[in-house]
This record gives structure tokens, C-alpha cells and sequence, in this order.
């Protein structure tokens, strides 16, 4: 078995106000050792995501998932854009994050099932922070294609996103353009660009 490598992460920007080192430590990384998560920290990952807030504690949130190295990882390889499949195979574990579209009880429409589990996959991506892991969201795949191979009832569910998961890697070895967006500074909007202050 091999050891773990843990990279120095080299992303950490300045902020103005002090926030939790977790929200700053994470970041959508493309680069990714050739490490293979085990399996219970890939548990722990989904068990900080089922901690996550919902509406009426519904947890509309599911999960699918694979190994690097399995037919069914290759396949969520397969669904991704162009864009996202280069470095996105190189990732420990792949995973697909789908939303219960309606309430379990009465089957009542629930308008908030993509908001909550957006949620749960931040809730997911600050447990990795906290374990040297790194995650990258992508809405960058084929919808209806995803659907087909993996047999997922769309009228049930939606699918939010895939993700990708793993440790740490220099960029070195990234094509560009990933290289170059892997050594590109991290910025943010100033608070007052999105926040209004009513004074009244």
C-alpha cells in the first residue's frame, strides 16, 4: 500500500475578514496524485454530507460512486465533457450527486431539493478540507447519457452535478489549459458586490 502524500496546498488566498481556514483551504483542484482514498474516508465524506440542513430534514440528497480502476468509474468518465475528462480521470473516486425531486411524504413537488443538496455537497467538499482530500463539482457533463448508464429514473430524481475527489498533485503534469488555471490565483467579489445592507 502506498503512503499518502500530502501537498502543500498552494492556493490559500488573503482575505480581508479572518474566515475558517477550511473555507479558504478549499478549492476545486484538477491535479491528483496517484492515491486512492480508502474506503473509510470516503464513509466519512457522505456522512458529514447527510449532516447538511435540508427542508423538513427531507435529505433529498443520493449518491453514486466509483473507484479509479472500476468499469463503472470509467463509464462516469465517459459522461463528462471534453472539458473536464483529461484531469478528471486521474481522481481517486468519481460520484454523481442526485436530488429526490419530490417529498417522501404525501410525493409533494419539493422546490428546494437542488438548493439542499448543493448543501450537502459543500457540507461534503469542508469534510475533505479537513482531511487533505480535494473535491471539484462539474456541471460539465452529458445529462441524458448519464441517465442511460446508470439506469437513474429521471421523473425521481435530478442529477445536480458530477464530482471528483483525491489528494493532492504538483500541476506539472497537466495539459494545458489546466495547468495554467491550476497556478491562476484564486479571487472573490468584494461583499458589497453581492450583499445589499437595508439601513431601514
Amino acid at each position: 500500500m502506498k503512503e499518502k502524500i500530502i501537498m502543500a496546498n498552494p492556493k490559500i488566498p488573503t482575505t480581508k475578514h479572518k474566515i475558517h481556514h477550511l473555507i479558504t483551504e478549499r478549492w476545486s483542484a484538477r491535479s491528483f496524485a496517484d492515491q486512492t482514498i480508502g474506503d473509510s474516508t470516503i464513509e466519512t465524506l457522505f456522512e458529514a454530507a447527510s449532516w447538511s440542513a435540508s427542508s423538513r430534514n427531507e435529505q433529498p440528497w443520493r449518491y453514486i460512486y466509483a473507484k479509479r480502476g472500476s468499469q463503472a468509474f470509467d463509464r462516469m468518465v465517459e459522461c463528462l465533457m471534453d472539458g473536464n475528462q483529461p484531469w478528471a480521470k486521474n481522481g481517486s473516486h468519481l460520484f454523481i450527486s442526485l436530488a429526490k425531486r419530490k417529498f417522501e411524504h404525501k410525493g409533494q413537488a419539493n422546490r428546494h431539493h437542488m438548493f439542499d443538496t448543493g448543501a450537502a455537497n459543500a457540507t461534503l467538499l469542508m469534510q475533505a478540507a479537513q482531511m487533505d482530500v480535494f473535491g471539484h463539482l462539474m456541471g460539465g457533463f452529458h445529462y441524458d447519457k448519464a441517465l442511460v448508464a446508470f439506469d437513474i429514473d429521471n421523473e425521481e430524481y435530478e442529477i445536480a452535478c458530477f464530482g471528483v475527489i483525491g489528494y493532492l498533485a504538483a500541476p506539472d503534469a497537466l495539459p494545458e489549459p489546466f495547468k495554467s488555471r491550476e497556478l491562476t490565483p484564486r479571487t472573490r467579489k468584494a461583499v458589497n458586490e453581492f450583499t445589499t445592507h437595508l439601513e431601514e
